[in-house]
């Protein structure tokens, strides 16, 4: 349907169609999205051959063309994930605004596969290599041991726990999590004073009743032996 003539010679309706559509984007945002296109623009002028800006549809882009701006931005300029994603939302903000086309997508409305494969590339290439986690040695054990022991917490109790917690997660290889609380208490897999049983004066069983790596959170039950020295301020194996 063709807009009546009465809509088109209304220079007050352009009028304030141009300013919700400015109020729509932030200043400092539709400055980059020009930045943005601006960029594309000019990759096209520098790899396209006859180019010219003023001719140029933005129907005529190609997921192709988009494909080489990203890699242009990527691999030439240096840019970041970040800074690539606002400058394709700039190409798209110009071609809705000025030729009522969405150049990133395809025909059916749908973001290009390979441009949101490639953009993904992008986005994992600046990811960042894990940490290296070395494991708590015995030295290490025995400082953190010694630290508590001098009252780090100034609280007797406080530092005999989390003596305790560090000898029994050291000698029975456990993950934090495989006796301690995160969130709601549950005693069907949490760490129970019942798990703990103190056979002698110098040995303790503990009963563990899952672990980290079990999904559903049963396993067989499993048992820890332990020797108590000093009045439980050095637990060995």
């Amino acid at each position: 349907m063709h807009l009546p003539s009465s809509f088109r010679n209304s220079v007050e309706l352009d009028q304030a169609v141009d300013s919700l559509w400015n109020k729509s984007i932030n200043v400092n945002t539709r400055n980059v999205y020009s930045t943005g296109y601006k960029c594309f623009i000019q990759i096209c002028g520098d790899y396209i051959t006859g180019f010219n800006s003023r001719s140029f549809n933005m129907s005529k882009v190609s997921e192709d063309l988009l494909l080489y701006f990203v890699a242009h931005c990527q691999s030439v300029l240096k840019l970041k994930y970040s800074t690539i994603k606002v400058y394709l939302a700039g190409i798209r903000v110009h071609g809705v605004n000025f030729e009522n086309v969405n150049p990133i997508c395809g025909k059916f409305g749908h973001t290009y596969q390979r441009l949101q494969n490639v953009f993904n590339g992008v986005k994992k290439s600046e990811s960042k290599p894990l940490r290296q986690k070395l494991p708590i040695t015995f030295k290490i054990l025995q400082e953190i041991v010694t630290c508590l022991q001098c009252g780090f917490f100034h609280h007797d109790y406080m530092d005999l726990t989390f003596q305790t917690a560090w000898v029994l997660a050291f000698y029975g290889f456990l993950k934090c999590n495989e006796f301690t609380c995160r969130t709601v208490f549950d005693p069907d897999s949490d760490l129970c004073v019942s798990d703990i049983n103190f056979v002698s004066e110098c040995e303790v069983t503990v009963n563990l009743k899952a672990i980290k790596t079990d999904m559903i959170r049963y396993i067989p039950t499993r048992y820890y032996n332990f020797i108590v020295q000093d009045r439980g301020r050095c637990l060995s194996v």
